[in-house]
């Protein structure tokens, strides 16, 4: 097959004319097989020419993927096998982007950590469940997640809590601690820290409770009197998260 015409396309590959068809080749294969050169090959050259086309285009397509956000194996394996590559390829590639550090399993957990402290609500537990369903290395990823130093997450919690705290004003002091609790839990907390937190909480419930109370005796005055009327107002109050205690101080100063 003759050579008619080789003309460089983009960044990295050429677009070889031939006397019957035209192909694009990346520059690695143009240069390793010297076409730069030659006016003719044989049709085991051009096989063996696209098929090491297939291996550097597979190679460029990871580099763009990794390029656009740092990239686990397991991630680039199954970009390039919807791209329908064989599999031996895709593994050739793989190898290659190990030796060239493009691919690094450490530095992907560190790198992941670290966006989640600085970008998410995510605590601990969270981030290593995150990072065991990507199929990463367990060790590594305790490793990591050992060396942030406690007072990083004890800022996050009291963030959390501070919001927490904004959000639910009028909501009782047992409320608030419960859902903080749960919440922190479900972000993947430290139960200890947890603990600390939430027992930091201080709110007098004086005035939540008179709101509350306001609502429920509008609510059940209309159909209740007296005990049965106390009755109601304390059950709605006491789902509502006060203290025993609060309630009946509260209520039976309220009706007579």
């Amino acid at each position: 097959m003759k050579i008619i015409k080789l003309k460089k396309i983009g960044k990295s590959k050429y677009k070889v004319t031939f006397d019957n068809s035209e192909i694009i080749i990346y520059e690695e294969v143009i240069l390793k097989n010297n076409l730069l050169r030659k006016k003719e090959i044989t049709l085991e050259l051009l096989e063996l020419i696209i098929e090491e086309n297939k291996y550097y285009e597979i190679y460029e397509l990871s580099l763009s993927y990794i390029e656009r956000k740092m990239r686990t194996e397991s991630e680039i394996k199954e970009y390039l096998n919807k791209k329908g590559f064989d599999e031996l390829l895709i593994n050739d590639v793989i190898e290659k982007l190990k030796k060239e550090e493009l691919i690094s399993e450490e530095k992907y957990i560190k790198a992941y950590i670290n966006d989640k402290i600085t970008l998410s609500k995510d605590g601990p537990f969270k981030i290593k469940r995150s990072l065991l369903n990507l199929e990463l290395n367990e060790g590594l990823i305790e490793k990591h997640l050992s060396e942030i130093d406690i007072t990083i997450w004890q800022e996050k919690i009291n963030k959390i809590k501070q919001k927490k705290l904004n959000l639910m004003k009028n909501k009782s002091k047992n409320q608030i601690k419960n859902k903080l609790k749960e919440d922190l839990f479900n972000l993947g907390y430290d139960q200890e820290l947890i603990e600390i937190s939430i027992n930091d909480i201080e709110k007098n419930d004086n005035e939540t409770i008179k709101k509350e109370y306001e609502k429920a005796y509008n609510k059940y005055s209309r159909k209740y009197q007296g005990e049965a009327l106390k009755n109601q107002i304390k059950s709605c109050l006491y789902r509502k998260g006060f203290q025993i205690e609060d309630i009946n101080n509260y209520i039976y100063s309220q009706i007579e």
